[in-house]
């Protein structure tokens, strides 16, 4: 106020005061806030200088995100990889484990000479024909034990399958046109045998197993023969066990000659996965047959049996012997008044479960020849039939059949079982049948089967190798970015590592030489997968030391900031209790100013 006078003294004292408060304010702030520097006014140049240094942290920090998820993404290739290998290298036992066991290939053979030279060789192994062979008058084939005779396109079946065939002429009439030894193989062959003698007492086989305790397997096979008693497939001897899978076309056109038979005693012989085409035109000429030993028909086969001679029985188990069907169709057409679908004789026995399909063309169902015979119907039977006199069709409830005299069990038996229609399934055609050619999938070894389940997983392992949708094993690529106008970078190139792209080619085993490509293939296949393991993890080395890098630049530049910014607490609580003296001070001066003003009340 104008009209109020101070001494110097007062005022002096008083604006001491004023700048003790106002150092307070600045100080408190400090001491609040942390900061020495919290605006542009305060200092300037710190201040922008500090927020510059922030925000290139700021962004340093977006980025370090980024690279941790990159840093991720590259892991989770290289967990796929890891995994990857130890797939691969058990599928490189599994192949290394079917070459152990493997028939490698002895020879390939087009010529007589040649053929019968292999064999002598007594080597185990694969005997392929190359070309057409017809054998001397006399001469038939017997293979040692663990001899195979097969066609080229055995070895080759993703090409269409080439007829390779094998006529022989045997006029002795006591021998099978070929043996089999034990662990032989009889595969992708025509077979062609005839007989210029007329009846003969004994049976035999284009194809046959004689010693006993024999161990064989046919598949994809043609076979026609023209003479009596000459069989398509024979067996005898003691307790041999024959598995025929594939496709089997037999034809047959003399007395006694039928298409399959099991003369082994105590012998076992196992259709499974099949389709079997049998033409029989001579008498007696039965298709599948069975003696002393078992028949297990199953393993979803189909047979379809054509027979048009007389006093045929198309499945026959004869003395002593059993022939099972399970999951299996049996169609039958028999064209002979005289012949039967089904026959028992002495003592034998026919099964068939209700997994079992019949469609059947015949006047005669089932006819034994004298008694102690059973034909054994499992309930749930579908049956579709055809007589002369009509059709019908219906489910056999159970049926248990057992003669005490020789007997015959027409088509009329069944009429008292539950029909379905009036009308019989149609019987495929048997010539077009014959023409068709199987899918290859019965050809593939277990062990191949194995094998492609593991490249199978291996596929779905990498293909689950992502991470935030970027897989690295999948050819996608990824960037990240090192500093925040992204001039500093690194591009991380993607590979393709499926089972295709690593050059695993060879799935399909059907010769050693097969099972080598696959294991030299796993080989460059593995590495291949440690250079991309190498790779990978040479970008997350420069990865995550740049995130380093970047963890500790950050820290420098808050640093920085803090340096230009950051209030020393210490000293700025120092200086808070100086100016709280130096005010207490000020106003006992001020105090003492005042008193020479006041001593002039006493005047009064």
């Amino acid at each position: 106020m104008s009209g109020i006078s101070l001494t110097a003294s007062m005022r002096s004292n008083l604006l001491s005061l004023q700048n003790i408060a106002g150092q307070q304010d600045i100080v408190q702030n400090r001491l609040a806030t942390g900061l020495k520097v919290s605006s542009a006014i305060d200092n300037p140049s710190s201040y922008y200088t500090a927020s510059s240094l922030n925000n290139r942290a700021a962004d340093l920090t977006a980025l370090l995100d980024a690279m941790s998820q990159g840093v991720q993404t590259i892991k989770a290739a290289s967990e796929a990889i890891d995994v990857g290998t130890k797939f691969l290298e058990q599928a490189k036992a599994v192949a290394n484990q079917a070459l152990e066991t493997a028939q490698p290939v002895i020879a390939r053979v087009s010529s007589e000479a040649e053929l019968l030279a292999a064999i002598d060789s007594d080597r185990q192994g694969l005997i392929v024909i190359d070309g057409n062979i017809t054998l001397s008058e006399n001469q038939t084939v017997k293979l040692r034990d663990g001899q195979s005779l097969v066609g080229t396109s055995y070895l080759n079946k993703n090409a269409a399958r080439s007829s390779i065939t094998l006529n022989i002429n045997n006029s002795n009439q006591k021998g099978n046109g070929i043996e089999v030894g034990n662990n032989s193989l009889i595969s992708d062959l025509d077979i062609n045998m005839t007989s210029v003698d007329g009846h003969s007492p004994y049976f035999y086989g284009a194809v046959g197993a004689v010693a006993p305790e024999t161990h064989a397997t046919l598949q994809n096979l043609n076979i026609n023969t023209n003479s009596d008693y000459l069989c398509g497939i024979y067996i005898e001897g003691e307790q041999n066990n024959i598995e025929i899978k594939g496709k089997i076309n037999i034809e047959t056109t003399g007395l006694n000659a039928c298409g399959i038979v099991n003369y082994s005693h105590e012998g076992k012989l196992d259709i499974a996965n099949a389709l079997i085409n049998i033409k029989t035109e001579g008498q007696m000429g039965h298709g599948i047959a069975g003696r002393y030993g078992t028949v297990n028909i199953g393993g979803n086969s189909v047979v379809n049996v054509l027979s048009n001679g007389e006093n045929s029985r198309i499945i026959l188990s004869y003395i002593d012997s059993v022939i099972n069907i399970n999951d299996a169709e049996i169609n039958i057409k028999n064209t002979a008044a005289t012949s039967a679908a089904f026959g028992c004789n002495s003592n034998s026995a026919i099964n068939i479960t209700a997994q079992a399909k019949l469609n059947i063309i015949t006047d005669i169902f089932y006819r034994a020849n004298n008694s102690g015979n059973m034909l054994n119907l499992q309930s749930g039977i579908r049956i579709s039939y055809q007589t002369t006199a009509g059709t019908n069709q219906g489910i056999v409830s159970s049926i248990n059949y057992q003669e005490t005299n020789a007997g015959t069990f027409g088509m009329d038996i069944l009429q008292k079982f539950s029909r379905l229609s009036d009308s019989a399934d149609n019987l495929p055609d048997i010539d077009e049948e014959m023409k068709k050619i199987l899918p290859d999938e019965n050809q593939t070894d277990n062990k191949s089967a194995q094998y492609n389940l593991l490249l199978t997983q291996y596929d779905r392992l990498i293909s689950d190798a992502s991470y935030k949708g970027i897989n690295l094993l999948d050819g996608q690529n990824l960037k990240i970015n090192f500093n925040e106008d992204r001039s500093s970078k690194i591009d991380v190139a993607g590979v393709k590592a499926d089972s295709e792209s690593l050059g695993l080619k060879t799935k399909e085993w059907y010769s050693p030489e097969d099972i080598e490509k696959s294991i030299a293939e796993l080989e460059t296949a593995i590495n291949s997968l440690r250079s991309f393991a190498s790779e990978f993890g040479n970008y997350y080395s420069i990865v995550t030391t740049r995130q380093d890098f970047t963890e500790n630049l950050i820290n420098v530049l808050e640093e920085g900031a803090d340096k230009l910014t950051l209030a020393d607490m210490n000293q700025e609580s120092a200086n808070m209790l100086a100016l709280q003296t130096s005010q207490q001070l000020a106003v006992n001066s001020l105090s003492l100013a005042s008193q020479a003003s006041q001593s002039i009340l006493r005047l009064f």
